[in-house]
């Protein structure tokens, strides 16, 4: 949506999406159907939305100007829907301390990336501003290793899928929780646990699902042996009075049309399964009763010689 304080009459909105154009945070705008002359509405749908992707507005003459667009960030919500490129991080968790080694690799078609992130301060920036970039690598500088959503883009206009990383620079909480960085999908089983920041496995501790506690009893990790929609939301650890960052952990829905057919498949299933089974049997009853005919004619043709 547009948010324009007291518009006058007849103002118009002028919708653009955001086309990467390296090297640095720039991009170009490529006007969305429907909107060349303006709409009346200050808000624009977009149907079937499974990526990432940044759009802007305008209101008025739709002289675009450049500004930063705002993003919707997709991780993807069914196993079926996947996008044209990704994201890995290493180590492969949400929270990480700021003194660790942390590298983003961009994976796809294409071999041109840039990484990007937007941080809570509101700043867009490429890899060039806070790491190294090594082909489709980039490695985080320590020193600008900051909390945010993380995510690639290539000038062809494709967008991976986000994460948000959340880095531990708490000197009297030095404790983090590992956590899954993409989404978990319904039925696979999860394990949370709490480190420090020598990496040990603390063990004595609490863990909290959207700052409720789960167990009275000290434990050393969480287990989840089949992840459901109820199980989405914010964790955290406690140790010894300490409390780690939370982090989101989404859970992702298994495709409707998957989870639909999956009835018919146990029913069609078994009855192809015995359908086999028969043809095999008259297969084997036919081979056999041509194996029987063979041999008494070659008992008849032996009995007439003699």
């Amino acid at each position: 949506s547009c948010e324009v304080q007291h518009p006058p009459a007849g103002t118009r909105f002028f919708w653009y999406k955001a086309v990467p154009k390296p090297p640095g945070n720039l991009y170009t705008y490529e006007l969305l159907p429907g909107s060349a002359n303006g709409t009346d509405d200050n808000f624009y749908i977009i149907h079937g939305l499974n990526n990432t992707a940044g759009y802007v507005c305008e209101a008025g003459s739709g002289e675009l100007k450049y500004r930063d667009p705002s993003f919707v960030w997709s991780a993807g919500q069914f196993i079926c829907v996947s996008p044209l490129t990704s994201l890995s991080v290493n180590p492969d968790r949400v929270q990480h301390f700021r003194s660790e080694s942390v590298s983003l690799n961009c994976e796809g078609k294409t071999a041109e990336w840039r990484m990007m992130k937007f941080t809570k301060r509101g700043n867009l920036l490429d890899c060039s501003n806070w790491g190294r970039m090594t082909g489709t690598t980039c490695i985080i500088d320590i020193y600008w290793f900051v909390s945010g959503v993380y995510w690639c883009e290539s000038e062809s206009g494709e967008f991976s899928n986000a994460v948000n990383i959340t880095v531990q620079n708490n000197m009297w909480n030095n404790i983090i929780l590992l956590s899954p960085v993409h989404p978990v999908t319904e039925g696979d089983p999860v394990t949370l646990s709490c480190r420090d920041k020598e990496q040990n496995l603390l063990s004595n501790v609490f863990f909290y699902h959207n700052d409720k506690l789960l167990h009275n009893d000290n434990r050393e990790e969480l287990n989840i042996s089949a992840v459901s929609k109820s199980d989405e939301g914010f964790y955290k650890c406690q140790h010894s009075g300490k409390d780690s960052p939370r982090s989101w952990m989404s859970v992702r829905a298994v495709s409707s049309s998957l989870s639909s057919s999956f009835p018919m498949l146990l029913i069609v299933g078994p009855v192809v399964g015995i359908v086999l089974i028969i043809l095999l049997l008259l297969l084997w009853c036919c081979r056999r009763s041509k194996g029987d005919a063979i041999f008494f004619s070659e008992m008849y043709n032996w009995s007439i010689f003699y």
